[in-house]
């Protein structure tokens, strides 16, 4: 496995997270759900109050419709589970029996288990310390698995998709959305992304764009069953709302993270979903 020094701030990725804490980019008071993740925006407005919670729920759907999730799914596997809301709704909206949620953030996975808890859905789901690129799973245990926004911090994503293939049963799922940030091409590019990878940890490992991304799943022995570049449906609607609440984005988060890291809305980001199955 990949264990390259990727950010001179943080370890690994879980370490970035356990720095930002319970530091999401807004809340939905009403469902008790941090909201982290870009959204997926289709037919969903920036401005309007809500929406980047309705995107956040449509970018989860997205992503466990994509697997088939069904209550015939003896294991399904949510490789970097946040604060276990997608755990959740296999389980709520997708009667899976058993959801196992693996992180490398001690703060998230306390969150998350207390979250389970207090549904609870402990005989359902189970939070573990894990990482991406070492699964302790056995070969060929796993039914469905999916990822939402997180492979692009695994060090490195091939592992992943390595691993991914070696524990999932034949036929099984592997279904994910992630963000995809291309070779710099231009000397203002140049000079974000090296604070950008930093900040964000990203493994210089995963600096590739959509076609290689195909090219390297499908290396690891994957059957790629559908693949969308969907990044007109997330970059600019969340753009639009960040900087429609420039407050939601400073609150609770440290200056000097916030300046390393300012690249972000401006570099060329691109965002896909994957489905793909082991023959």
């Amino acid at each position: 496995m990949t264990n390259s020094n990727v950010s001179a701030t943080f370890q690994d990725a879980g370490a970035l997270y356990d720095f930002m804490g319970h530091a999401p980019l807004d809340y939905d008071l009403h469902e008790n759900v941090s909201l982290v993740n870009l959204g997926y925006w289709n037919g969903l407005n920036s401005f309007a109050k809500g929406h980047l919670s309705l995107s956040n729920r449509a970018l989860f759907q997205l992503v466990c419709k994509n697997a088939g999730l069904s209550k015939n799914d003896e294991i399904v596997t949510d490789i970097g589970c946040g604060f276990g809301d997608v755990a959740i709704i296999c389980v709520k909206d997708f009667n899976c029996p058993n959801v196992i949620g693996i992180n490398i953030s001690q703060f998230q996975i306390d969150k998350s288990m207390e979250k389970v808890a207090q549904m609870n859905l402990q005989h359902r789901i189970a939070i573990k310390n894990m990482s991406a690129t070492d699964l302790q799973f056995a070969d060929n245990s796993i039914n469905k698995m999916i990822s939402t926004e997180a492979a692009f911090h695994f060090d490195s994503r091939v592992d992943f998709f390595r691993e991914a293939f070696r524990t999932l049963k034949p036929g099984g799922i592997l279904s994910l959305a992630d963000m995809v940030y291309n070779q710099p091409r231009s000397v203002l590019e140049k000079i974000i992304l090296p604070p950008l990878q930093d900040g964000l940890y990203i493994p210089s490992a995963n600096i590739y764009g959509f076609d290689e991304y195909i090219l390297k799943i499908m290396e690891a022995g994957f059957e790629i069953l559908d693949a969308k570049n969907i990044t007109s449906f997330v970059r600019p609607y969340f753009r639009k709302w960040a900087f429609s609440h420039p407050v939601n984005l400073v609150l609770n988060r440290k200056i000097s993270w916030i300046f390393s890291t300012i690249g972000f809305l401006v570099y060329p980001w691109e965002y896909i979903y994957l489905v793909a199955k082991k023959p």
